[in-house]
């Protein structure tokens, strides 16, 4: 949920999001975090997922983050959606 005084943070993940990137997924949105309540992971630029990146936008969502999947690619789009991700999506 937005905060009252919304100033979203878009964090744009690229390339491959496995356990190779939890690192740096992790010290991206922990950097968002700081900055604002309010962060958008966008996943337009996402080539592949697996369940550590599902894991991590997992944990985010429920520390309040938003995924933005509209420009995603459909198959990372359909991963997303078989975790069962996609209620808080914008």
């Amino acid at each position: 949920m937005p905060s009252a005084d919304y100033n979203p943070v878009v964090v744009r993940l690229e390339g491959e999001i496995d356990i190779s990137a939890v690192e740096h997924v992790v010290h991206e949105l922990a950097r968002a975090a700081a900055i604002s309540d309010d962060i958008i992971i966008d996943l337009e630029a996402v080539t592949f997922i697996d369940s550590t990146g599902i894991g991590l936008l997992a944990q985010a969502l429920n520390k309040g983050a938003t995924l933005a999947i509209d420009n995603a690619p459909d198959h990372v789009r359909r991963v997303i959606e078989l975790a069962g991700l996609t209620d808080p999506l914008i």
